[in-house]
This record gives C-alpha cells, sequence and structure tokens, in this order.
C-alpha cells in the first residue's frame, strides 16, 4: 500500500457527503505517492472522503490523506494524525528488528502468511544484506561480532539430522551451496556450550553476509527474515 494525497481542497467534488453537502467523488483529485490516480478503484467508507476541516493552533488542516482500516476501507484523515503505516515494497525478504529466538521466529512467520527466509545463493545473500539495512539499519562495526542484532534467522535447520541442513518445508540446502557457503569461521561448529548440552542446529546469517548455526534458546534472540511462500 502507498499512501495518498488530496490535490484540491474541501468544497470541491472530491467527496459523497450527504443531502447539501453532498458532492461526486473525484478519482483525479486524489494520487498516490507515486503520482499516478486511483481511477476506477475506490474503498471508501461509506460518506468518504468528507474533507472535514479542522483548526490547530490557528492553522487550518484539511483531510488530504488517506488511511486504510482493518476492514480495507478508506477514509480521508489529516497529515498531522499519527498511525502505523504501510510501505510499497517489492523486495523479497520481510525482516524483523524484534529479537526473537528461532522457534518463536518461526511462528511469526508462519502467523503472518510467510515462511522465513531462504538464502540459496550469492545473489540472495546479497538480496537480504540490502533489505536488511532497509529494516534493520547499516552494519555498526563498533558493535561485536556476536552482538545479537548482527545476526538474523533464517529457515533452515539440521535438528533432524546432524549435518544435514533443510529449509522448513524439508527441502535441504543444495549441496553445492552448502559446500561453498561464507560461513563464519570456525562455524558450522555445532557447539554445546552456553545451552545446557544441547547443540546449534539453526541457520541464522550476519548483516555482512556471513552464516552461523546456533541455537533455539531465550539466550539467542536475534532479528529475524521471512518471505512470501514459492518465492
Amino acid at each position: 500500500a502507498v499512501v495518498s494525497t488530496q490535490s484540491g481542497h474541501y468544497g470541491r467534488e472530491n467527496n459523497s457527503g450527504k443531502g447539501k453537502d453532498a458532492r461526486v467523488y473525484n478519482s483525479k483529485d486524489w494520487e498516490w505517492a507515486d503520482g499516478s490516480n486511483p481511477n476506477d478503484y475506490k474503498e471508501w467508507m461509506r460518506g468518504q472522503p468528507d474533507q472535514k476541516p479542522d483548526k490547530v493552533d490557528g492553522v487550518k488542516y484539511l483531510q488530504n490523506q488517506m488511511r486504510i482500516n482493518h476492514d480495507g476501507k478508506w477514509d480521508d484523515t489529516f497529515a498531522y494524525k499519527t498511525h502505523p503505516y504501510a510501505c510499497d515494497y517489492q523486495g523479497k525478504y520481510i525482516l524483523s528488528a524484534t529479537p526473537h529466538t528461532w522457534s518463536d521466529a518461526k511462528a511469526a512467520c508462519d502467523d503472518a502468511g510467510l515462511i522465513m527466509a531462504k538464502v540459496r545463493n550469492d545473489a540472495e545473500v546479497k538480496e537480504i544484506q540490502q533489505a536488511s539495512v532497509y529494516f534493520l539499519g547499516e552494519y555498526d562495526e563498533a558493535t561485536k561480532i556476536w552482538d545479537q542484532g548482527n545476526w538474523i534467522w533464517l529457515g533452515a535447520n539440521d535438528a533432524t539430522t546432524e549435518g544435514t541442513w533443510a529449509w522448513n518445508d524439508g527441502t535441504e540446502l543444495d549441496a553445492t551451496w552448502y559446500a561453498n557457503m561464507p560461513w563464519r569461521e570456525p562455524n558450522p561448529d555445532n557447539s554445546a556450550k552456553m545451552n545446557g548440552g544441547r547443540t546449534q542446529n539453526y541457520l541464522s546469517i550476519s548483516k555482512w553476509g556471513e552464516f552461523d548455526d546456533s541455537f533455539d534458546s531465550p539466550k539467542r534472540q536475534r532479528p529475524f527474515a521471512c518471505q512470501c511462500p514459492g518465492t
């Protein structure tokens, strides 16, 4: 979704209204952030857009921005209002900066109708690095290498058979890719340190593009990456 703005003003034929205030909605009065118009598509709430004015600290405002509710219906509102927002992001990977264990990250992706991210070649390493800058910010070289914020959970593990890495859908990692993956030395080491004897069976990638095997443990809460199924 992209935010739309209204180019007209109160009193123009740009809203539905009621009674003597009724007006014909004109899609050309509205434009998306890229400059295009909604044209024949519209999902306005009943009676909207109504373009009611407001005055704050002596400044007059018109409802020149669009917001959308959980039912997908549009409403015109004021630029000074604060809301969650949606971007017209067209990349493969969607990252969250909220620290999660690996299992909780998988559940979060599943709940959103997504899958945990797959990184299957050098091109996808670069793509998820670019996405991490967008969603998480640039890598700060002043932080420690193993700072949890520098590592991003991915959707692969070797929990079933040690050394046999598979994506969450059961597909094994391509053997050629696995042999050439840029692991952070000495990984994958399957270390059992710091986790009560349980080993490191879950895949993550750093902001700079190296892989690590780690624990599904509250001691390892990291950002995570999802993607749309089939991509």
